[in-house]
């Protein structure tokens, strides 16, 4: 009785050791540097294609109307957007969105896995609709209702003649992840082999889609709000033309599995800006940065859609391409001067300084938009850049020229006097 007690024993003790040797041996082990790089190169392949691979419930959300709220700030971006279109084709692209359902896309700039149908239907266009590509946005359902109530209603924008498209993008090699902030993810990437660009797209992993996904639960309805913001950069990219300003290359939208008109935009390339280095080189060329900037923000203040304020200024919005400083990240720009009855209104808050600004008989903040742009010049760049190793016969004019800055005693086409 007692043998066979050890024999059963025996018995389960080998059989729970093979039970564990075989799980280690055949079920993969968890190796975390592993999983991430899995996931940095399905984020880099859904970002270009604009589908995120967790998006299981996405394909549902197009069948039903949008969450009230998030409706009205797809409303709300989308009326933005088109602020910033000239005022004919604005007014143009809203009539026809209210007429009929809008073209998918210009085949100059289709996927290739398109199907021929598509294609042959396209070829009949005219040649003065080719001509005018048309910004990736949802389409117009088929049961009517505004455009914005539905995650696959379509905004058409019109942009001038770019250079690059789909075609180019389908020729892409060397795609490296640069960065990304709330909204964009941004990678470099050689276009037919030959030409080093900056591809901007929708965030999937970012904050604004976190965010929005877990408050409204349609993918769909918040890439579309967020892609928004990339284009009416585009918009502005190409309205405002400067030698400090980053040009648009061109733009690609493509549907995927589970969301419709994915958006990227491909812009010139450039090095991000590093105070550290820019201490490093010589006193004249950071000299030439800060003329370069101010030149810059003498534009803005004077640009073709009034005075342009940089809401998110920061050294990050900058790059250098070939020496010369640029701004990249127009998404957050603005032309609304705030709105005031008294002086009161007029209070701008920074970390380190309070002003307040006159009210105009308008009931606008007078120049509130420039006086911005500059201080934050000032603080972010003139201060460093400046008066670090200046030539002595110059300290005294440029001690007088931060300091007038950082006081908002000048405006800026004095400094750049």
């Amino acid at each position: 009785m007692k043998r066979r007690k050890l024999a059963v024993a025996a018995g389960f003790c080998m059989s729970f050791l093979l039970g564990t040797l075989l799980n280690v041996l055949f079920i993969p082990a968890f190796d975390p540097q592993q999983q991430q790089q899995q996931q940095l190169s399905a984020g880099v392949t859904h970002s270009l294609a604009g589908s995120p691979g967790e998006a299981g419930g996405s394909s549902s959300s197009s069948s039903r109307p949008l969450p009230e709220d998030l409706a009205r700030q797809i409303r709300e971006r989308y009326e933005e957007v088109l602020r910033y279109q000239p005022p004919r084709e604005a007014a143009a692209a809203g009539a026809r969105l209210a007429v009929r359902p809008l073209e998918r896309r210009l085949m100059d700039l289709a996927p290739q896995r398109l199907s021929s149908s598509l294609s042959s239907s396209s070829t009949e266009r005219s040649s003065s609709s080719r001509s005018r590509p048309k910004l990736p946005g949802p389409r117009a359902p088929s049961w009517g209702g505004a455009p914005w109530d539905h995650p696959r209603a379509q905004l058409e924008l019109s942009l001038g003649p770019l250079a690059l498209g789909c075609r180019d993008i389908g020729n892409v090699s060397n795609v490296h992840y640069l960065g990304s902030g709330y909204t964009k993810a941004v990678y470099r990437a050689v276009l037919n082999r030959s030409l080093a660009v900056a591809l901007k797209s929708v965030d999937f992993g970012g904050h604004d889609i976190d965010n929005c996904v877990k408050l409204y639960g349609s993918l769909e309805g918040c890439y579309r709000l967020a892609s928004y913001k990339i284009a009416k950069e585009m918009v502005l990219l190409q309205r405002l033309r400067h030698p400090n300003i980053l040009q648009l290359h061109g733009y690609c939208y493509q549907d995927s599995n589970d969301i419709a008109d994915t958006l990227t935009a491909i812009t010139e390339l450039g090095s991000p800006l590093e105070m550290i280095q820019l201490l490093q080189i010589s006193w004249e060329d950071r000299f030439r940065i800060c003329f370069s900037l101010v030149q810059l923000l003498h534009y803005l203040a004077h640009s073709p859609l009034g005075s342009v304020t940089l809401l998110d200024f920061r050294p990050r919005q900058f790059v250098i391409v070939d020496g010369e400083l640029k701004v990249t990240d127009l998404d957050d720009a603005s032309i609304e001067e705030a709105s005031c009855t008294s002086s009161r209104d007029c209070f701008m808050e920074f970390p380190a300084r309070n002003f307040s600004l006159p009210c105009s008989l308008e009931g606008k903040c007078q120049s509130m938009n420039e006086k911005r742009n500059l201080y934050n010049a000032y603080r972010f760049f003139f201060t460093y850049l400046l008066p670090h190793s200046a030539p002595s016969s110059l300290r005294p004019l440029l001690d007088a020229i931060v300091n007038a800055t950082g006081k908002k005693r000048v405006m800026i086409s004095t400094g750049l006097n």
